[in-house]
């Protein structure tokens, strides 16, 4: 809230300006009804109202006292989005005008100040936030990234030789979120002569044929090479023969059974189904409808997504801070806010330095049921390695760069700031330590910042002119 009115003069109408803003969002309150109420003094209450403000966030009640005297002013907002009463401190009503001009203090605009309208400030993405001491948590820096578990990802392979058939006319593809036994491919038999179980079942029957002629002609042979009629030569082409029909025979039943015994799917006869082993997501796909593949080839590769480990690639110098470690934390661009790592994930921790980086692994367990991280994501990591201190701190929001100082905008008015440069300390989070520069109770801007820059450099062009 910031208001703004003339000195009170009994029997004379004061225009007030009052600028109602929701602190939540930081828009403009376009609508509800605004009391302006005087009470003590030992007069009698008076009340003076608006239903409406004049502009999106600025109701112009006219305030008449009837009679001189100290007198507590309060303002009453009732709203759709939020009621509110705010007692403004004691005013004097003064009995002529003149006593009011020369009780009026002269107006003084410090060097320093920063005038940023609130019609400027409700235009833009603008937030203020309040200054107070913090439990921050010291930590150390190290590059990370997101990898999957050995245990979360599992390949799809062929269990046969044989072409690939989509289920339902379309394979699955990447991205898309498969569960434990859901039939992905359908693999028919590999491309043979003959392969249809008719052909299959007279082969079967020709080499039982050739079997069967076999046998008799070595039991003819045998009794005719006993007596000296046949030579030997003769009778062991005749066992050979037979041996060959015999191989002929098994190879046959083979090929009918692997057709005869293969698992029905889809009214397909010949087709085998090739399921998903877990849980997770089409990560790679390695084939195409028609393919052929032999056996123990890799059709796809399924990956569960539901957690991922955080990798931190702690740096040689801290290794000796690793047994402090009571969690982690870091950020992303894609995901706002901080995400927070509780020592309870720390999984492993490496055995051995990496020689080139001379960094140690170490694996924290994260969950990702929000699908909203993914592997293969770098970041800078922070491990949390000691006790919390109880410090200054501000939103990290607030401190921008400028010309190489780290600086915030103090609000010290409703419309007016002051460029402060400050100190930092320990960054935890979205907070930063904040050791010389501000004090618990100040309002610093914490979006729009760089707006009030600007204003900075061209205040007089700005100007305070309320005329509103």
């Amino acid at each position: 809230m910031f208001v703004e009115f003339p000195a009170l003069v009994a029997g004379e109408e004061s225009p007030f300006a009052a600028h109602l803003t929701r602190l939540s969002d930081h828009f403009a309150i376009d609508s509800g009804t605004v009391v302006v109420e005087l009470t003590g003094g030992g007069l009698p209450i008076e009340r003076f109202s608006v239903d409406h403000p004049s502009v999106a966030g600025i109701f112009r009640p006219i305030v008449l006292p009837a009679q001189p005297g100290r007198r507590t002013v309060t303002l009453h907002l009732t709203s759709p989005s939020v009621s509110e009463t705010h007692e403004m401190g004691e005013f004097d009503v003064f009995p002529t005008r003149e006593e009011a001009d020369a009780a009026a203090p002269e107006e003084t605009e410090t060097a320093e100040e920063i005038s940023y309208l609130l019609e400027q400030q409700w235009r833009v993405p603008f937030r203020v936030q309040k200054v107070v001491a913090r439990s921050m948590r010291p930590n150390f820096p190290a590059f990370a990234s997101l990898v999957q578990p050995p245990d979360a990802e599992a390949s799809v392979m062929a269990p046969r030789d044989g072409r690939i058939v989509a289920v339902g006319g379309r394979l699955p593809v990447v991205g898309q979120s498969v569960s434990e036994g859901e039939v992905l491919f359908e693999l028919t038999s590999a491309p043979t002569e003959g392969a249809d179980p008719a052909t299959l079942d007279l082969e079967v029957d020709q080499a039982q044929i050739r079997v069967e002629a076999a046998e008799r002609e070595v039991e003819r042979l045998e009794p005719l090479v006993e007596s000296g009629v046949v030579p030997r030569r003769r009778f062991d082409e005749a066992q050979s023969e037979l041996a060959t029909a015999q191989a002929q025979l098994r190879g046959a039943r083979r090929r009918r059974n692997s057709v005869t015994q293969t698992e029905q799917v889809g009214g397909t006869r010949d087709a085998l189904a090739v399921p998903s082993p877990i849980d997770g997501v089409i990560a790679e796909l390695f084939v195409s409808t028609g393919a052929w593949v032999s056996e123990g080839d890799r059709l796809a590769r399924v990956v569960n997504t539901d957690r991922l480990l955080l990798r931190v690639a702690v740096p040689e110098a801290y290794i000796g801070r690793i047994g402090q470690v009571s969690g982690a934390w870091f950020q992303l661009d894609n995901v706002s806010g901080t995400i927070e790592v509780p020592s309870s994930a720390l999984s492993s921790i490496g055995a051995e330095l990496d020689r080139e980086t001379r960094t140690l692994p170490i694996d924290f367990s994260i969950s990702n049921i929000r699908r909203d991280l993914f592997a293969g994501m770098r970041m800078e990591a922070h491990l949390i390695a000691d006790q919390p201190v109880l410090t200054v701190a501000a939103p990290l929001s607030a401190v921008i760069d400028d010309a190489g100082m780290n600086v915030v905008f103090v609000q010290t008015g409703g419309e007016s700031f002051e460029r402060r440069p400050v100190r930092l300390g320990i960054r935890d989070g979205d907070f930063v330590e904040v050791t010389e520069g501000l004090a618990p109770g100040e309002w610093v801007v914490t979006a729009g910042a760089y707006s009030v820059k600007l204003a900075a450099s061209s205040t007089e062009s700005i100007g305070h002119g309320h005329a509103h």
